[in-house]
């Protein structure tokens, strides 16, 4: 995602938002991403995922 808008309550429990683009926004995207389990690579399309898969299998057969 080019751009995230995130909401949190900090550690007094105020609630806070920010907005981040970016390297930032991948970041915050990657984690919101794991608390919702969902792994980057289901972000990717069908075919680019096949080939990863494919090449983490033939790394793992060497």
């Amino acid at each position: 995602h080019a751009r995230v808008r995130i909401r949190y309550c900090d550690l007094d429990g105020v609630l806070q938002e920010e907005e981040s683009d970016g390297l930032r926004a991948v970041c915050h995207q990657h984690e919101i991403d794991q608390l919702d389990g969902v792994f980057w690579i289901q972000r990717l399309s069908r075919l680019k995922r096949e080939r990863i898969i494919r090449k983490f299998a033939k790394l793992s057969r060497a």
